[in-house]
C-alpha cells in the first residue's frame, strides 16, 4: 500500500489560563503542522502550608466547560477548515502509572480523570481513544511508566522523546535533564523497558513544552496515511505506522521482509531484509539497528565526494540560523530580536523548512528562485558571569537543486552575502553583525577600543549559514540481514546526524511462520 508522511506536534498542552490562545495555536499549526492534536491540561497549582506549591486537578465544573469550550472549538473548526484535528487531555492519575495524553477519534468525548491507568482504560474502552505515555523513565511510582498496567490495545504508540528529553533508555547519547526537579532518568520505566518486556508500540516524538505549539527543538511524531484525513491518520496512528524525531523533520519508513513498520508478522526463512529509508534534514551519519530493545548492528554512512564540475547539477539542503546578540545581563532591552530576510538563487528552490521557536517566524517562496522570510530569536539572562544562557535561535532550510557555480543570495537585515552552491558544500561560514554591536558599546558603555574583539564579538547579532549536504546524504537507503527466530522478535531503526539530530522507527515484529502439520 502506498503512504505518505505527515508531521505534527501531538502534545500541545492548553492550560486552564491559556484557553483564549487555542485559537492562536491552531493557526500556528495550520502554517506548520499537517494535523492538530491538543492535550488539555486541566491542572493547576495550589499554594500549601509554608508557601509550598503543589499541581492539583482544578475544580470539575471548569473543567468540564473548558473541555466543551475546546470540542466544540475543534468540530467548527476542522469541518471549515479541512484541517484534521483531535481532541484531547492529559491524563496524570495519582503518579503510579505514568502520565498519558488520551486522544479521541470523535470530538464529543468525556473527560475522565480517574486515579489509576486500569479505571482509564475500562472508562474509555468502548471508544475510539488512544493514551500515550510521555517522558515514561522518570521513576516508577513517581510519573514514571508503569509497565505492569500497560495495555497495548489502549496505549498502541509512546512518546520517546520531548522537551524533558529522551525516554528511550538510561544509557543514551541524548540527555533528560530538563526537568531536575521529577529526575533522574531510570531504566526500568523506559521505552527500551517495555520493548524489552514484549509490548507492542509504537514510536513518536513531540513537544511537551507547554509554551509555543509544534517547536521545532522539542521533537515532533510523524505517521504514514494513505492520505490527509482524520480517518486515515488515525489509522495510522493504532496501526504504529509512526516515527519520531528530534530537531528538524527526518522522515524514517522501515520494511522488514513483507511486514511494515509498526506491524507483526511471520517469515519463513530463517534470515530476512530490514530495510530502512529516510529523507532528512542534513548529512545523516549512521542508521543503528536495535534487536529486542538492545543495539545489534550500526550502518555508517559516508560523506559523498563533493562534485567538481561547475555544471554538473547537484540538489542540496543547507540551514541558516539566526541569534546570538547583545548580552541580556547588561543588555535587558534586547531579549528578542525579529529578523527580515530573503534569499535569491539562480538555482530552483525545492522546498522550505522552518526552524522555528516563536510564533513570528514565516515564510513565502515568491517563486522557484526567491524566499522572503522573517523570524524572532529569543534569549534570556544566564546567572552569573561565565554562565551560558538560554538561546532560542531561528532559522530555516533550504533545498535547492541547480549547477554547482549556481549563485545564492543571502540579504537578511540589511547584511549580504552571496554564495555559490559549492561553496555553500565546503563548510559553515558565519554572518557577523560587528559594527552595530561597535556601535551600542560605543553609545552604551563609551567603549571604543579593547585589546580584543571580546566586547564588541561577543554581543553581535550573528547568522549562522551551515554546511551543506548533497542529497545522497540526507536521501539514505540501509538494508541489514536479520536472523527470524521462533520466538517473536522486534526491530527498530535510530537514525543519527552528523549535528546530533535523531530520528526513531516504531518497531517490527518478526517470528517463524508456523508450518502447517
Amino acid at each position: 500500500m502506498s503512504y505518505n508522511s505527515y508531521i505534527a506536534d501531538m502534545h500541545l498542552n492548553l492550560h486552564p489560563e491559556q484557553l483564549s490562545q487555542l485559537e492562536k495555536w491552531y493557526e500556528h499549526c495550520r502554517k506548520f503542522s499537517d494535523f492538530f492534536t491538543i492535550a488539555y491540561y486541566p491542572y493547576h497549582m495550589v499554594k500549601c502550608p509554608g508557601g509550598f506549591m503543589a499541581e492539583q486537578p482544578i475544580e470539575e465544573d471548569v473543567a468540564r466547560e473548558q473541555w466543551g469550550a475546546i470540542a466544540a472549538f475543534l468540530s467548527e473548526h476542522a469541518e471549515r477548515d479541512g484541517f484534521p484535528s483531535f481532541l484531547g487531555y492529559e491524563w496524570q492519575g495519582a503518579g503510579l502509572d505514568g502520565d498519558h495524553n488520551v486522544y479521541f477519534k470523535d470530538d464529543r468525548a468525556p473527560l475522565v480523570l480517574c486515579d489509576r491507568y486500569e479505571e482509564l482504560v475500562k472508562e474509555l474502552k468502548d471508544l475510539d481513544a488512544i493514551g500515550i505515555p510521555h517522558h515514561l523513565a522518570y521513576s516508577l511510582g513517581n510519573r514514571g511508566k508503569n509497565w505492569e498496567t500497560h495495555d497495548e490495545l489502549f496505549s498502541p504508540l509512546a512518546e520517546v522523546y520531548s522537551h524533558h528529553g529522551s525516554s528511550e533508555r538510561d544509557l543514551t547519547d541524548l540527555p533528560m535533564q530538563r526537568h531536575i526537579h521529577m529526575g533522574p532518568r531510570v531504566d526500568e520505566t523506559s521505552v527500551a523497558s517495555g520493548i524489552k518486556r514484549g509490548v507492542h508500540m509504537g514510536f513518536i516524538a513531540s513537544g511537551d513544552n507547554h509554551e509555543v505549539p509544534a517547536m521545532v527543538k522539542n521533537g515532533r511524531a510523524g505517521v504514514w496515511a494513505t492520505d490527509l484525513t482524520k480517518e486515515a491518520i488515525w489509522d495510522a496512528l493504532v496501526s504504529r505506522r509512526t516515527f519520531g524525531f528530534t530537531g528538524s523533520k527526518i522522515s524514517v519508513w522501515t520494511e522488514l521482509g513483507e511486514i511494515e513498520m509498526g506491524g507483526i508478522g511471520t517469515c519463513s526463512r530463517d534470515m530476512a531484509e530490514y530495510r530502512v529509508d529516510i529523507c532528512a534534514n542534513s548529512r545523516v551519519q549512521r542508521v543503528e539497528l536495535y534487536r529486542n530493545g538492545d543495539l545489534e548492528d550500526i550502518r555508517a554512512v559516508k560523506v559523498s565526494p563533493r562534485p567538481s564540475e561547475g555544471d554538473e547539477r547537484v540538489r542540496i539542503k543547507f540551514r541558516i540560523e539566526c541569534g546570538w546578540g547583545p548580552n541580556v545581563k547588561f543588555f535587558p532591552e534586547f531579549t528578542t530580536k525579529l529578523w527580515a530576510g530573503h534569499m535569491e538563487t539562480d538555482a530552483t528552490v525545492v522546498s522550505v523548512e522552518p526552524v522555528f521557536a516563536s510564533f513570528e517566524t514565516d515564510f513565502d517562496i515568491e517563486d522557484e528562485h526567491n524566499v522572503a522570510f522573517t523570524a524572532k530569536s529569543q534569549k534570556t539572562a544566564g546567572g552569573r558571569w561565565m554562565r551560558d544562557s538560554e538561546m532560542r535561535t531561528e532559522g530555516f532550510i533550504f533545498e535547492l537543486e541547480g549547477r554547482l557555480n549556481d549563485s545564492v543570495k543571502l540579504v537578511i537585515d540589511g547584511m549580504e552575502r552571496s554564495y555559490t552552491l559549492a561553496q555553500l558544500l565546503e563548510g559553515t561560514s558565519i554572518i557577523v553583525f560587528e559594527e552595530q554591536a561597535k556601535r551600542l558599546m560605543k553609545e552604551c558603555c563609551g567603549i571604543e577600543e579593547y585589546r580584543r574583539s571580546d566586547s564588541w564579538y561577543h554581543n553581535a547579532y550573528k547568522v549562522r549559514v551551515c554546511q551543506a549536504s548533497l542529497s545522497d546524504e540526507y536521501e539514505v537507503h540501509a538494508t541489514f540481514d536479520v536472523p527470524v527466530a521462533n520466538e517473536e522478535t522486534s526491530y527498530y531503526a535510530r537514525v543519527v546526524q552528523a549535528d546530533g539530530q535523531v530520528a526513531w522507527s516504531s518497531p517490527t515484529w518478526v517470528r517463524h511462520e508456523v508450518s502447517a502439520v
